[in-house]
């Protein structure tokens, strides 16, 4: 396995780079945050699995459960599976759009509504990682688009029709940016609560479900929001307002001004629109067929908060880092002033 020495890892030792990322799993990402929350040595890294092993770990707490949680998961990677058992009140409308059906649904109200308005979200119906996640807009016969999560391919062509398009045009156009042919989910943007500081795109808050043994009552074992600042960075802060501390380039001052604003917000109490999310994801959790934990991402919308997707193999190192941080972080120092 190669180990390209980036920005980030600059600073770290390289018997430990070395140890990390030749001799074992873990990739210099991980590496750096690790090191960003205070881990400097392999004896105490060693304890925290890589992201490498996340697949074996769910599948090794799975063993004794009904069906290995085979059920759930295949339900939870079916983002339109999934949202059709959602109640209505925690989705938007949506669609599947394919090449192999003879006929994609005429344009709709909401299709023509988003698209002029703050915009539809095309995704892969089975992606993960936020690949392919694209935000289009019509605006002054130009068709805007722009990736959600990381950036657009270099050499991703522009819409050339001046019409604003219908389902089975945008989906032949992201069918050339990704140079794919695979079916994709569409939706409306979703703008969060105006209790929260403005932010674009919209926050995403993460929620950890846990169920312990079948049947049982559903718990959040662990929740925080993905918070987009300036210039492309993002902050991950739990409800609490914990924040992470950020690897590699420091944060630019405009930057800290925005983190600031929403760890004072959430010094003073968790806002409804997050604790509705926390509220929804436990209820949804008890529908599904039996599994021990889910995470499920929302946008915190008002007057309820919109489902985007649940994931049965999500990566462990965000709620390692949390649950390290947060252990080793001295409460007085956990909001800064």
């Amino acid at each position: 396995r190669g180990f390209k020495r980036v920005a980030m890892c600059e600073n770290i030792p390289w018997h430990l780079q070395w140890r990390a990322c030749w001799l074992n799993a873990y990739r210099p990402y991980e590496l750096a945050w690790w090191w960003a929350v205070g881990v400097r040595s392999w004896t105490n890294l060693s304890e925290h699995p890589p992201e490498g092993l996340t697949l074996y770990r769910h599948n090794a707490r799975r063993q004794h459960w009904p069906a290995r949680c085979k059920p759930a998961q295949l339900l939870l990677s079916n983002k339109a599976a999934l949202l059709e058992k959602v109640p209505a009140q925690w989705r938007r409308p949506f669609l599947v759009l394919s090449e192999d059906d003879s006929e994609i649904e005429p344009v709709s109200d909401w299709w023509k509504q988003s698209l002029w308005g703050d915009g539809l979200v095309l995704k892969p119906l089975r992606g993960h990682a936020g690949r392919g996640v694209v935000r289009f807009r019509w605006s002054d016969s130009t068709l805007q688009q722009k990736a959600l999560f990381g950036r657009l391919p270099k050499d991703a062509p522009h819409f050339a029709n001046s019409q604003a398009p219908d389902p089975r045009a945008l989906l032949g156009h992201w069918h050339q940016i990704f140079r794919s042919h695979e079916p994709v989910l569409a939706a409306p943007y979703v703008c969060q609560s105006s209790e929260l500081p403005s932010s674009e795109p919209s926050v995403v808050v993460r929620v950890v479900t846990r169920q312990l043994s079948p049947g049982s009552a559903v718990s959040v074992r662990q929740a925080w929001l993905e918070v987009p600042l300036d210039e492309g960075a993002m902050a991950f802060i739990n409800p609490e307002g914990v924040c992470l501390p950020k690897p590699g380039k420091p944060l630019t001052a405009d930057q800290h001004n925005r983190l600031d604003q929403w760890q004072l917000l959430l010094s003073k109490g968790t806002p409804l629109c997050i604790r509705a999310c926390l509220d929804a994801a436990q209820v949804l959790h008890a529908l599904l067929p039996p599994i021990d934990e889910v995470a499920w991402d929302w946008i915190p919308a008002s007057p309820q908060p919109v489902l985007l997707e649940g994931n049965g193999g999500f990566g462990l190192l965000l709620p390692q880092l949390f649950s390290y941080h947060q252990s080793e972080t001295p409460v007085s120092r956990r909001i800064r002033a």
